[in-house]
C-alpha cells in the first residue's frame, strides 16, 4: 500500500474508533462535508458537531477495501465495514464510500455515504 492509502485508511478507521472525540471530527471532517446515512438523511458538519458524542466502535472491520487516488489531492475509499458499540448484541454493518480531499496539507473527509450491508 502507498503512504496516501495508509493515511486515508487510518483516518477512515478513526471515524469509527474515535466516535467519542469531537476534536477528531473537528480536525478531519471538512467544513463543507456531507454525510449520508439513512434514516437520518443528509448531515452537514455543523449538525454532526451538535450531536452528542457517540460511544466509539469496537471490533471494527473493514473488508473488500478499494482505494482510488483520483488526483494528488482527492482519494475515494469504498468498503464493507462493521463494528459494535459496547453492549450491542449485533454489529452495525454498512457498505461505505468516502471521499477525502487534501487541503492545506491535510486530508479531510468531504463526503461519506452508508447503506445497509447484509453479508449473509
Amino acid at each position: 500500500m502507498s503512504k496516501v492509502t495508509d493515511e486515508i485508511l487510518a483516518l477512515e478507521k478513526g471515524f469509527w474508533t474515535e466516535a467519542d472525540d469531537p476534536g477528531f471530527f473537528e480536525e478531519h471532517l471538512a467544513d463543507d462535508a456531507i454525510t449520508v446515512i439513512e434514516p437520518m438523511g443528509f448531515i452537514q458538519k455543523h449538525q454532526a458537531m451538535a450531536m452528542p458524542a457517540e460511544k466509539p466502535w469496537q471490533d471494527v472491520e473493514m473488508t473488500d477495501v478499494t482505494v482510488r487516488q483520483l488526483t494528488p489531492d482527492c482519494v475515494i475509499v469504498a468498503y464493507h465495514g462493521q463494528g459494535r458499540h459496547e453492549g450491542d448484541e449485533a454489529p452495525y454493518r454498512g457498505s461505505i464510500a468516502s471521499t477525502y480531499v487534501r487541503r492545506d496539507g491535510r486530508w479531510q473527509l468531504v463526503l461519506t455515504a452508508h447503506q445497509p450491508w447484509k453479508p449473509d
